[in-house]
């Protein structure tokens, strides 16, 4: 015997309900924050990744934009957020990518970075970079024509 639509339309919205309000019903997540770079030994003037990752319910944070230290330049940035599903627990998180660009060798320290939620700060290992003086290029000497060639 086949059920009637009404009853397959109450059951589903019935299943949607529950969902929701089982949802609804979650604690917030604990934040915790994160940072990371793809490499820790560069160049002046090769670009590195730097990413802050932050999981968890983001309301009420205050997440203020890094700052990095004299000698590196923003050359890009993006924010990428993803929701996820598991064992019916929400997963949260965001991730702010920066390329930086070290303007000069020497040795120095990203972070610590912290966010504020309700009365608490959650806090970043801090990274040290070791940027490097770029090789110089090759003396360049002319061939028997009297011109250089690269």
């Amino acid at each position: 015997m086949r059920p009637e639509p009404l009853a397959v339309t109450v059951g589903a919205a019935a299943v949607l309900l529950f969902a929701e309000i089982a949802l609804a019903a979650e604690p917030p997540q604990e934040l915790s924050v994160s940072a990371k770079v793809d490499k820790t030994t560069v160049e002046a003037g090769t670009p590195l990744n730097f990413a802050l990752t932050i999981t968890g319910d983001l309301t009420g944070a205050n997440v203020p934009p890094p700052e990095f230290p004299e000698g590196f330049e923003v050359a890009g940035r993006t924010q990428a957020t993803n929701v996820s599903v598991q064992m019916g627990a929400i997963q949260r998180s965001t991730s702010l990518v920066y390329v930086l660009v070290p303007t000069r060798a020497g040795t120095f320290q990203l972070g610590p970075f912290s966010v504020e939620q309700r009365g608490r700060t959650f806090e970043t290992q801090p990274i040290e970079i070791t940027v490097k003086q770029p090789p110089l290029p090759p003396t360049l000497k002319p061939d028997s024509s009297g011109r250089y060639t690269i």
